[in-house]
């Protein structure tokens, strides 16, 4: 089913819920989802800068002139996860905005 097809199926639903167009739901839906990660990847950072008392670099410094530690190694690891995810969404907000802007 095209989309045009199938937005014209839709219709009475779309002007009862106040929705213009399944394209404003794509739109809406990519910046809800991407928003939503770059949110829980910010709650996991600050997770852990409040756990350690310290920015991720002054933790990796730390960790690495340090005795080994499980539990801390495995901070790191999620640590800087994190930050890649939060990064990574973060530009995909961005080329989504730029994307938006251009059509």
């Amino acid at each position: 089913m095209q989309l045009s097809s199938m937005e014209e199926k839709l219709r009475p639903i779309l002007t009862e819920l106040n929705i213009g167009s399944l394209e404003e739901i794509v739109k809406d839906y990519l910046f809800t989802e991407i928003l939503y990660r770059i949110s829980k990847f910010e709650e996991e950072i600050q997770y852990f800068q409040k756990k350690y008392k310290k920015s991720f670099e002054e933790f990796k410094k730390e960790y690495e002139t340090s005795e080994e530690n499980f539990e801390a190694y495995d901070d790191l690891i999620a640590w800087e996860f994190a930050i890649e995810g939060y990064n990574y969404w973060k530009q995909k907000f961005e080329e989504l905005k730029s994307v938006l802007q251009n059509n």
